[in-house]
């Protein structure tokens, strides 16, 4: 199933894993209705498309599913990704980016649900035509070896061998990871402002200091991305009047305890 969210001059798609509905006509013509096909529907100067490549749990249930991530476009050609969780770059690649113009990432927090495929698009984004950097932009954390850095510096060391080997057949620039940190603590503060795109940040509430949550703005449309959060007085704040809002859902303690036994 996919959902057409229209917002003033906003146009987003959000993907979910369902079945699709089909009719004679669109099998004979080999389109299932209500599909979105990648590459087939451009953008225009003031549209925005929200994609969601992951939604699911850090265990995933299933063979489909994957963890947090979303895709931003944006009609000026600019791509954000928010988050990067694992599996979910499975997905990316299947909807066949210019992955020349994939070359940010904002993450929420260091959870693997929400970075388990940094390596994924750094390392396939490189082969797939991004012969530029990768940036990470990310929050500090309660100490120097809890920050966006350091999680940086450690994949950089964890994958010198696949980088320096392929240093040299592929365009080298496309091999760098850099990390953009700030402090987790800054509140409504840019991270990012580059061709009319605001993006900036405040303090989220999850498990350790060093969560945050995000808001991009662009031409008078705007998203929020919570990241995983429990309701708090900035996300009531700084998500008013956004166009889209993705927040966190997951079970009650209850609803936890029943679930893992």
């Amino acid at each position: 199933m996919k959902i057409q969210i229209k917002i003033a001059a906003i146009l987003a798609f959000v993907v979910f894993v369902a079945p699709f509905l089909f009719s004679k006509e669109s099998l004979a013509a080999g389109v299932q209705k209500g599909a979105y096909y990648p590459n087939t529907e451009k953008l225009a100067p003031d549209e925005m498309r929200v994609i969601s490549l992951g939604t699911g749990l850090p265990t995933p249930l299933t063979k489909k599913q994957k963890s947090s991530s979303w895709l931003v476009e944006l009609g000026n050609g600019d791509i954000f990704v928010f988050d990067c969780g694992t599996g979910s770059m499975e997905n990316m690649f299947a909807l066949q980016p210019r992955f020349a113009k994939v070359d940010k990432v904002f993450v929420s927090h260091l959870h693997t649900d929400h970075v388990g495929d940094v390596d994924a698009l750094w390392v396939g984004g490189w082969g797939s035509g991004r012969y530029t950097p990768l940036h990470i932009y990310g929050p500090s954390g309660s100490k120097p070896e809890l920050g966006t850095q350091a999680f940086v510096d450690g994949l950089v060391k964890a994958y010198a061998w696949d980088i320096a080997g392929r240093s040299g057949a592929w365009p080298d620039a496309g091999g760098q990871l850099i990390a953009h940190e700030f402090d987790y603590r800054q509140e409504n503060e840019v991270v990012y402002e580059k061709n009319g795109v605001r993006i900036t940040s405040f303090p989220a509430i999850h498990v350790l200091d060093g969560s945050v949550s995000y808001r991009l703005d662009w031409k008078g449309l705007s998203f929020v991305f919570g990241g995983d959060s429990v309701p708090n007085k900035w996300f009531v704040e700084y998500a008013k009047g956004a166009d889209i809002v993705i927040h966190e859902c997951i079970y009650t303690p209850e609803g936890m305890n029943q679930f893992y036994g």
